[in-house]
């Protein structure tokens, strides 16, 4: 695939088209060192059709004099890209426009990153704010399915979000791909409504959907609402001699009937197929029943509540669900068997008050009170109650050792995870002037809480003439370091952290002697810490000029006292 930006005037006509006025983001991807793109350039244009422009650019001569045309920090090259919000010609704060690297980021963070951007407005184009109710079609959901995007009945394309929503009801639980959806409309943010379960409209008698959650060989747990969850014995499901499992599976949304005896119970062995259907409940304001058949529903990945322990599911557009990660696997078994752990010992407690009331019945009723055939139905029930708590309390076990069992792989798999992230960011890192200023900005991102970024900002920052040369003795592990203590140093953050043991480099050892200012522009020199308690630990020595602006000036061993 060519790059649609090659030639100086095409970067002019680019960087004219980003500082102008806009009315969509518009994203820009540079091709790789090899000229390919790194990042899915026709994914972009799909998923961003009619919602920002898509524009690639070869790196070299286009890439170097588009950096001259735009603001500091603004550019792309490299395989990085980037989305420029609308009214970025207002306010060319390039912390507006984050630098996705593709070793980094992929192709979702840049539709992310234009997304977010959808609702601002030039000065120019700006207008008055207005928030009223609106109605509109769901199209498609994006953002790890924390927001959709719904078409309004004037064709206006709005992003759908959580905002409204309790925690525990996703909106992708909430909507529905091809139906509508109505809520607050604030500039070009729709927010649902949510709706509260109510199940009085299920008669005794009534049919209605529920969606599985959870299943084992004893029994099902069902959602009629992703806050009312019930459990279906194997009577429940299709007699007690066929296991559960053989007949439901998670994902499934089945027919039931409704009983009233006297709290609401379901049965699916008792549903009739061609019965009328109680259409299930809708979760926000004006929007679709959350279940109907046909429509596919996916497994639940976290608890609701604690009765009914099944998470709320999550619509799958799809022909077939995705395969779930390995961080995943281990966190949903998890809250499954938590569930299975909580509902056994329910009913273990139940169990145990019914051979408690059967033991006090035969005890104070002698044969006095019954006959000797009541008093050996009696015994019988009870022995069976017996049994059964028996089996009970095996399975909850048996729960409890798999809930044991997923939680410590839980925990092994994130320390892996973990340990591969650092290792894989340490590889990555660059020692050239290039890399190591790409590396600031990332390892400033990453570290860097957006509520912190306004009080800890990358302030301007240059390299003395021998500080890239002094990263050539470090390996790997020292080099990351270094980075973080130059981030810090940039920021100013290093004066609130003891461990850089940051201080004022003198002209000699003695505490009376003067501090090292250079004489050119009266810079003052600052030290800090890099390693601890290692042999030759690095330091960071760097100036701070007048004005504020920061010059790394070398990484050197601890007895090295040389500006």
């Amino acid at each position: 695939m060519d790059a649609d930006v090659a030639t100086t005037q095409q970067a002019d006509e680019l960087a004219a088209d980003i500082m102008r006025p806009r009315q969509r983001p518009l994203v820009l991807v540079s091709t790789a060192s090899d000229g390919t793109f790194r990042f899915d350039v026709p994914r972009l244009r799909s998923e961003l059709d009619g919602i920002a422009d898509v524009v690639t650019i070869a790196t070299g001569t286009a890439t170097k004099h588009l950096e001259h045309l735009l603001p500091p920090k603004a550019q792309v090259f490299n395989g990085a890209g980037r989305s420029y919000p609308p009214d970025f010609n207002g306010d060319a704060d390039w912390h507006r426009s984050h630098l996705r690297f593709p070793e980094h980021s992929d192709t979702r963070d840049l539709v992310d990153d234009a997304m977010a951007q959808t609702g601002r407005r030039t000065v120019e184009s700006a207008r008055t704010p207005s928030i009223r109710r609106a109605t509109g079609i769901v199209q498609r959901f994006f953002d790890d399915d924390t927001r959709a995007i719904v078409r309004l009945g004037d064709g206006t394309m709005v992003s759908a979000t959580a905002a409204l929503l309790p925690p525990d009801l996703p909106l992708a639980a909430a909507l529905v791909v091809g139906e509508p959806v109505s809520g607050i409309l604030d500039d070009l943010e729709l927010r649902p409504e949510p709706v509260a379960a109510d199940l009085s409209a299920l008669s005794a008698g009534s049919h209605t959907l529920a969606l599985v959650v959870k299943v084992t060989e004893l029994r099902a747990t069902v959602q009629l609402h992703p806050r009312e969850a019930f459990v279906l014995r194997r009577r429940d499901v299709a007699g007690d001699d066929v296991p559960v499992g053989d007949v439901l599976h998670v994902g499934d949304v089945i027919r039931v009937r409704v009983r009233r005896d006297p709290g609401l119970a379901l049965s699916h062995a008792d549903a009739d197929p061609a019965a009328p259907l109680t259409p299930a409940p809708a979760l926000v304001v004006g929007g679709a029943p959350w279940l109907a058949e046909g429509r596919a529903r996916s497994a639940p990945n976290q608890t609701m509540s604690d009765a009914a322990a099944p998470a709320t599911p999550v619509t799958e557009p799809q022909d077939a669900p995705p395969a779930p990660t390995a961080s995943a696997a281990p966190r949903d078994a998890d809250h499954a068997t938590r569930h299975d752990v909580n509902a056994l010992a329910r009913e273990v407690s139940a169990l145990r008050g019914d051979m408690l009331a059967l033991t006090n019945l035969v005890a104070r009723g002698g044969r006095s009170a019954t006959d000797d055939g009541t008093l050996a139905r009696l015994r019988a029930e009870n022995e069976q109650l017996r049994a059964k708590l028996a089996e009970e309390r095996a399975e909850r076990a048996n729960a409890e050792a798999k809930l044991a069992e997923a939680t410590q792989e839980g925990r092994e798999k994130g320390r892996a995870l973990r340990d591969a992230r650092r290792a894989a960011e340490r590889s990555h890192v660059d020692a050239t002037a290039d890399g190591i200023r790409l590396e600031i900005e990332r390892t400033w991102g990453n570290r860097t809480a957006p509520g912190e970024r306004t009080r800890w900002p990358l302030r301007e920052y240059r390299f003395g003439t021998g500080f890239i040369e002094s990263l050539d003795a470090l390996d790997e592990n020292q080099l990351s370091k270094a980075v973080r203590a130059c981030v810090d140093a940039i920021t100013g953050r290093d004066r609130e952290i003891p461990a850089r043991e940051l201080h004022r480099l003198r002209t000699g050892e003695g505490g009376d002697d003067p501090y090292v200012i250079r004489d050119a522009d009266g810079a003052r020199c600052w030290r800090s810490s890099i390693e601890q308690n290692a042999p030759g630990a690095r330091r960071l020595h760097y100036w701070e000029l007048p004005g504020g602006v920061i010059e790394l000036s070398r990484i050197v061993h601890h007895d090295d006292t040389r500006p």
